[in-house]
C-alpha cells in the first residue's frame, strides 16, 4: 500500500475514482473542492494498492499541523470503492494515520459521512476510528424526510395549513435559472438580520459551482404575483436533495410560501428520491438546539441522523497493525 500527497496533476484521477465510491457525492469532485482552496490548505492523499487506486481522503491541514476532513466541506470521511473489503478498509485507514503522522501531524480530525448518504453500510469505518482510538468530540443532529417509507409521519397540521394558504394565495413554485433574486432580497437580509450572519458560499461562489456541475446545484422559489416570497437553494446529489439554504420573507411566512415550497419539492420535483436533508439545527457547537426550526423541520415528516466527529492522534496506527488474525 501507498499513499501519496493529492496534486493538481492527479486530478483527473481523483474526480474519475470519486463516483466509484460507496459513500461520495459530487462534493468530493474537485470542480466543488477546490472553489475554496485560498481558504483551506488541502492536505489531500490517495491510497494505492498494487498500483491501483483504492481510496480517496479528502483534506487540509491547519496552522496548527491538524489534519482536517474537510474543514471546507459538509462531510469528509475516507472515500472507498463500492466492492472493497473491510479488511482492507481498515487497513487504508491505519494508512492514513500513518501517512501523516510521518509528515509530522500528530492530531487528525475525522467528520464522519451521514449514514444514510450510502446504501452501503460503512461501519468498517467506525470500527477502524474505535481500533484507533477515536474521541468523538461533537454529534450534529441533521433531519432527514425519508421520502422512500410509506408510513413516515404525515405533515404536520401547521404544515398543512401553510400549504393551503398558499394555494388560496395562488403561490407558484418554479425552479428559476438564476439565485440573485433569493439571495440577494431574502436570503442575505434574513441572515443579516437575524443571525448577524452570512451564506457560507459567497453569491458569485454559487453561481461558479452551479457552472462547474451542471444540473447539481438548483434553485427554487415560491412567487405571488411574480414577487419573490421564499425560495430554496438545493444539492442535487441522485439518491438525496440536500436544501441547502431556505428562507422566506415576512409576507412568505405569513401566505404559506415556505411551506408550500417544500411541500412541492417533496411531492412534485423530487418524489422518486431517497432522502430531503434539511441539515442539522444545531448551535453554540452544537450544546444547544433551535427549536422551533428543528420543530418547523419535523413538522414535514423529518426525523433524526446524527453525524459524529472524532478527533485521533496519527501516532495510532500502530494499534490497528496485527489487529487481523492469521
Amino acid at each position: 500500500m501507498e499513499v501519496v500527497p493529492y496534486t493538481d496533476e492527479l486530478r483527473s484521477s481523483w474526480d474519475l475514482f470519486v463516483p466509484k465510491c460507496r459513500n461520495s457525492t459530487f462534493l468530493h469532485l474537485r470542480s466543488y473542492m477546490d472553489y475554496h482552496k485560498d481558504r483551506f490548505a488541502d492536505y489531500s492523499s490517495m491510497i494505492y494498492q498494487d498500483g491501483r487506486l483504492v481510496a480517496l481522503f479528502p483534506a487540509n491541514i491547519k496552522s496548527d499541523n491538524t489534519v482536517v476532513s474537510h474543514e471546507g466541506l459538509t462531510y469528509g470521511g475516507l472515500l472507498v470503492a463500492a466492492d472493497e473489503y473491510s479488511e482492507n478498509t481498515i487497513m487504508y485507514f491505519a494508512g492514513i494515520l500513518r501517512f501523516y503522522s510521518e509528515r509530522g501531524s500528530d492530531r487528525l480530525v475525522f467528520r464522519q459521512i451521514p449514514s444514510f448518504y450510502t446504501d452501503i453500510p460503512c461501519g468498517d469505518i467506525d470500527y477502524a476510528l474505535f481500533l484507533a482510538d477515536a474521541h468523538g468530540y461533537r454529534v450534529d443532529i441533521n433531519s432527514v424526510i425519508d421520502l422512500r417509507q410509506s408510513d413516515r409521519l404525515p405533515l404536520q397540521r401547521r404544515r398543512k395549513t401553510g400549504v393551503k394558504q398558499a394555494e388560496k394565495n395562488n403561490i407558484q413554485v418554479v425552479e428559476a435559472s438564476e439565485f440573485d433574486g433569493f439571495w440577494n432580497e431574502i436570503l442575505i437580509p434574513n441572515l443579516k438580520s437575524r443571525y448577524s450572519a452570512a451564506p457560507v458560499h459567497k453569491l458569485e461562489e454559487m453561481k461558479r459551482l452551479r457552472d462547474d456541475n451542471p444540473g447539481r446545484i438548483r434553485q427554487f422559489n415560491a412567487l405571488s404575483n411574480g414577487r419573490i416570497m421564499a425560495g430554496c437553494t438545493v444539492f442535487d446529489l441522485s439518491r438525496i436533495v440536500r436544501i441547502q439554504y431556505f428562507s422566506g420573507c415576512d409576507e412568505g411566512r405569513a401566505n404559506g410560501s415556505l411551506d408550500y415550497l417544500i411541500y412541492k419539492l417533496m411531492t412534485e420535483y423530487f418524489p422518486d428520491r431517497h432522502y430531503i436533508d434539511f441539515g442539522n439545527s444545531n448551535a453554540d457547537g452544537c450544546r444547544r438546539i433551535n427549536h422551533g426550526l428543528l420543530g418547523w423541520k419535523e413538522g414535514f415528516g423529518a426525523r433524526s441522523f446524527v453525524q459524529r466527529f472524532y478527533e485521533v492522534e496519527t501516532k495510532n496506527h500502530t494499534l490497528i497493525t496485527g489487529v487481523f488474525d492469521s
